[in-house]
């Protein structure tokens, strides 16, 4: 009779058993037999021989040991009980089955916020690495809409799903598996986003200045002030003092399409970067240079995969109390930018044409 074969058993869990199989090409078996070893002393733990033409057995739970190497062979045997040569061994683990979830992420969460921050937790009583895994994002009907690089290990296992839109539902979701193949998924987890807090929360409010056509705009962003006393900022009549500083913003912005960004300061004659924003595509940084004649000039670079994109601004000759208004804008990835002094109080603003 040929010698049957072993099918490749990943690790699993002794305390809940698990189901093995055999290959065989030749005559209809009428029974057949597995052997499991202890890897290490080669002593049978477990023999079992049925009648049958299905080569399949199960493992019962506990018979064996989490955290243990063993070894398996298989034979067959024909109508008149006559043995076929033993298969080779095939060597296999118990291990303990992981635990591989969210952190303060639970089925059914509602979240008030285009991003969330996921952080993995990773368990395995027996010490099993983890060999690789990744982070997915699916719509509410589990259609894949993105998946992050892979990730090997959980030391810093921290993912931000960004550009979340409002009033939509999505399921979460890790998967990858350990240095042995035991299989991590941490399941479909829906959420729902809500932005809006009706409390707190007002979309947009608009006024026009009847006088020279300038519509001011705001809406509910604050400053993100650190609790310690020493990177405190001070914010007084509209400005964010931020020399000698840097304000981060990671969060709760998506700005896709064309746009117009403005940007307002005092004390700004200096050399200095005053803007970074980067995404997964491209890149954003505005900076300032004073040069030998006394003026100031601004600099926007655009990164698009290849080169930057470079603007300059006009020469500038500010005081230190004069406002510095700044406006990029961006139309069909073309750039415009346009940089002037402002005498007036805070929200007294002149009219600028970006077209010129």
């Amino acid at each position: 009779m040929p010698k049957p074969q072993i099918n490749k058993i990943p690790p699993f869990d002794a305390c809940l058993g698990a189901v093995v199989s055999i290959s065989y090409v030749g005559h209809l078996p009428h029974a057949n037999r597995i052997i499991i070893y202890d890897a290490a002393s080669m002593t049978v733990v477990y023999d079992e021989t049925k009648d049958g033409l299905a080569l399949e057995h199960t493992i019962p739970p506990d018979i064996l040991t989490n955290g243990t190497k063993y070894a398996i062979q298989g034979q067959v045997f024909d109508s008149f009980h006559n043995a076929g040569p033993l298969s080779d061994k095939v060597y296999f683990y118990c291990l303990a089955a992981p635990s591989f979830y969210f952190k303060d992420i639970s089925d059914g969460s509602t979240f008030h916020s285009a991003s969330i921050y996921a952080s993995l937790i990773y368990e395995q009583e027996n010490g099993e690495a983890i060999d690789e895994f990744r982070f997915y994002l699916y719509d509410d009907l589990k259609n894949l809409l993105m998946e992050s690089e892979t990730f090997f290990t959980t030391e810093n296992a921290n993912y931000a799903y960004r550009g979340l839109t409002d009033d939509r539902f999505y399921y979460l979701r890790a998967a990858g598996s350990t240095v042995n193949g035991i299989p991590l998924d941490t399941g479909y987890l829906k959420i729902f986003i809500n932005y809006e807090n009706p409390k707190d929360y007002k979309l947009i409010d608009a006024q026009c200045n009847e006088e020279n056509s300038v519509v001011t705009y705001q809406t509910n962003f604050v400053v993100i002030n650190p609790s310690d006393t020493e990177t405190a900022y001070e914010y007084k009549d509209g400005f964010i003092n931020l020399i000698d500083q840097t304000l981060v913003y990671d969060k709760d912005f998506t700005v896709t399409g064309n746009f117009t960004l403005s940007i307002r300061g005092k004390d700004m004659c200096r050399n200095a970067v005053v803007l970074t924003c980067a995404n997964n595509l491209t890149s954003l940084s505005l900076s300032s240079y004073i040069y030998d004649d006394g003026g100031m000039r601004y600099k926007l670079a655009v990164s698009n995969g290849l080169c930057n994109y470079i603007l300059y601004s006009e020469a500038l000759f500010p005081k230190k109390e004069d406002i510095i208004t700044i406006h990029i804008r961006r139309i069909h990835e073309v750039y415009q930018m346009t940089c002037f002094v402002e005498k007036q109080l805070v929200g007294e603003v002149n009219s600028h044409d970006l077209s010129q």
